[in-house]
């Protein structure tokens, strides 16, 4: 116990003053964070009730369909740039210069009774387009009902339910998200100074000494943990603060999944550092299986939104179990009792397990630290 925790205050003292450390695993995921949800909440926008589109109309005097002018200038969500209608080609003008979302031409009363949305291509596939082309279609469908007099039988409620807090939205997903992201990430790029380490002989003269290395290994990992909690007490800080976090927190089951996570993705670390003959081949390594991960992983968009051939990859990798676990046991409050828990746990368990037993033989195979 005495030589591990000398070797403790020496791995903590090793870490924490290097400025890389402190910008890579604690800045870095904060900055991460703040960018992600200013963006996602609409923070600093000129309103914050949500999903808005801004409109013009194309209205002649001779218009088949009068009525739909006052009916789309009703719809909250609809804010129109003028007053008044304009002209075609100011409409088309105003879109291809970003200066609307769409502009709404209504038909003359001696054409098609086809009303038109403009709209740039370069947001064709963006959420605004999509939601403005079903509000257009559901005003016009009630206008069909109410041309052809006939009465709506039937009408669709939707509503949200869910295990955490009713108010828990997207934020909460990619807060959750980001945190694990911050862990892993900690733990596969935190063992670059055994790199150096190697690479000078400090490793050998180690071995050389009475010095249990094993223990070297333990202080290291306690040295992680620290690290990481530092970086969910003030992501977590930042959600709640300044985001308006919605958490339900099931602790037990919490400190379990962050432990056997932490362990984990160390130990992707220790590998990375086993194969690495320079920091640069380490960070290259380390960097792949990072960015890899972070998007097929479901940090920033749920899981179910990927193609169908790339989600064999994403059910292989333990970062999908280790968000999908943060966020169960952040959010959701989940217990030990449920078996997704224990399916996230296993086969993080499984990696990191895998990851330490292939770091321990390279380890032991380099030649640089037996000769």
């Amino acid at each position: 116990m005495n030589q591990l925790g000398r070797l403790f205050v020496a791995n903590f003292k090793m870490t924490f003053r290097e400025k890389q450390v402190w910008f890579w695993s604690i800045f870095y995921p904060v900055l991460l964070l703040i960018i992600f949800l200013t963006i996602f909440s609409g923070i600093g926008g000129d309103d914050g009730d949500g999903f808005k589109a801004e409109v013009v109309l194309v209205q002649e005097e001779s218009t088949s369909m009068p009525m739909l002018g006052g009916i789309l200038r009703s719809i909250p969500v609809l804010e129109f740039e003028e007053e008044q209608a304009v002209s075609l080609d100011k409409a088309e003008e105003m879109v291809r210069a970003q200066d609307v979302d769409a502009a709404i031409v209504l038909p003359d009363a001696g054409g098609e009774q086809q009303v038109s949305l403009i709209m740039n291509t370069e947001n064709e596939n963006a959420s605004t387009s999509q939601a403005l082309r079903s509000i257009l279609d559901g005003v016009l469908q009630e206008m069909n009902y109410q041309e052809a007099q006939v009465e709506r039988v039937y009408s669709l409620d939707t509503r949200f339910v869910s295990a955490g807090s009713e108010d828990m939205d997207y934020n909460d997903f990619l807060l959750t998200g980001l945190i694990a992201l911050s862990i892993a990430q900690a733990g596969m790029f935190g063992l670059v100074e055994l790199v150096q380490m190697r690479k000078n002989g400090m490793l050998k003269r180690l071995r050389m000494t009475p010095m249990n290395m094993r223990i070297y290994g333990i202080s290291n990992i306690l040295v992680r943990f620290i690290l990481s909690v530092i970086q969910i007490v003030m992501l977590t800080l930042i959600g709640l603060f300044l985001f308006d976090a919605h958490l339900n927190f099931a602790i037990f089951s919490f400190i379990l999944m962050f432990t056997v996570g932490t362990m984990s993705f160390t130990a992707f670390g220790y590998f990375f550092a086993s194969v690495s003959k320079s920091m640069e081949s380490y960070m290259g390594a380390a960097n792949l299986v990072s960015f890899i991960m972070m998007f097929l992983s479901g940090i920033f968009f749920d899981y179910n939104l990927l193609p169908g051939y790339v989600k064999p990859i994403a059910d292989v990798m333990p970062l999908t179990y280790f968000a999908n676990g943060i966020r169960d046991t952040m959010l959701l409050g989940q217990g030990m009792m449920d078996s997704s828990f224990w399916i996230n746990i296993g086969v993080l368990l499984a990696w990191g397990l895998g990851m330490f037993v292939l770091a321990g033989k390279f380890f032991q195979s380099r030649s640089d630290l037996n000769r």
